[in-house]
């Protein structure tokens, strides 16, 4: 009987180190989406790191190897001044717990792969001057 508790309990560790490993890579997915919202719906076009990615108001989905620590967002409009943004790459907490709890070996994982970063900012909220 204490030989038998011992191997399910040896079961449920395993499969809780295949099931949580490497939570970021696992659930994270392998794009990020930038949300463009703006009350006028005037059109835009969006470039990071000066090359153009998509077009605004409405979601951008992107690689998550395309937005760097530093990356520069630019929103241009037609006759508008472009609005720029600096976008940083944040480590997400819940990632983290989770890759420490499974026994800390995925966090390794994550960090090489970059996927427990997201970006910060995600949603812009875009109005250009509608008097120009």
């Amino acid at each position: 009987m204490k030989q038998n508790r011992r191997f399910v309990l040896f079961i449920l560790v395993i499969v809780m180190a295949i099931g949580l490993q490497s939570c970021a890579t696992v659930f994270g997915g392998r794009t990020n989406t930038l949300v463009f919202k703006a009350d006028s719906l005037q059109k835009a076009r969006v470039y990071l790191d000066d090359e153009y990615i998509g077009d605004a108001p409405g979601k951008i989905k992107l690689k998550r190897t395309k937005i760097q620590h530093g990356s520069t967002l630019e929103i241009k409009a037609e006759g508008q001044e472009p609005m720029k943004y600096l976008i940083l790459r944040k480590q997400n907490a819940i990632y983290t717990i989770l890759d420490v709890v499974s026994g800390g070996v995925w966090l390794g994982i994550d960090y090489s792969t970059g996927n427990i970063y997201r970006p910060v900012p995600r949603v812009f909220n875009y109005d250009f001057d509608e008097s120009e």
